[in-house]
């Protein structure tokens, strides 16, 4: 129900919604915390509209907690507005996921794809957005006062497809 309402009516998930959505297990049992990660993220993510997995990759630096690389399937909706608003939740709902799950990383960079038609007709996934954030900058940020439609301004950088902005 909750990934239904991030996916078709653009709800912004709270800390204590995604904090209710991890996982929990027993210490026997728990997940490590990279499939922890992937999990959480596919559940504030929910289905996609295009029917491919919302979730596509979580890549890792070497050494870990350097860079953490997420991509995932930009959902499609009636209107563009509707597409850029829903992908801006999405970018800070997985923010908000990597400070509930306590993610050691220095630097994350968000890649969004969606299906485009070339000039010749053909159809490919690109990247519709990228953005990088330095994490000293998200740990100032108040998750619960922020509006996803600042996402893009919050990234140190920001390359986004004309189609997205």
């Amino acid at each position: 129900m909750l990934s239904f309402l991030v996916a078709c009516c653009g709800t912004q998930i709270t800390k204590t919604e995604i904090a209710a959505a991890t996982v929990t297990a027993s210490p026997a049992e728990a997940l490590d915390p990279k499939a922890a990660l992937h999990e959480n993220i596919n559940q504030v993510l929910g289905t996609d509209s295009r029917k491919l997995p919302r979730l596509t990759k979580i890549s890792y630096s070497v050494p870990e907690a350097g860079d953490i690389t997420i991509t995932w399937a930009l959902n499609d909706n009636v209107s563009q507005n509707s597409r850029i608003a829903n992908a801006q939740i999405d970018a800070t709902n997985i923010l908000k996921v990597l400070e509930n799950n306590k993610t050691r990383f220095i630097y994350v960079i968000l890649i969004g794809t969606f299906s485009m038609q070339d000039e010749y007709g053909t159809t490919a996934e690109i990247q519709a957005i990228n953005l990088g954030f330095n994490k000293s900058k998200l740990d100032k940020i108040h998750w619960e006062d922020f509006q996803p439609a600042g996402i893009y301004d919050l990234a140190d950088v920001a390359k986004i497809a004309d189609e997205w902005k």
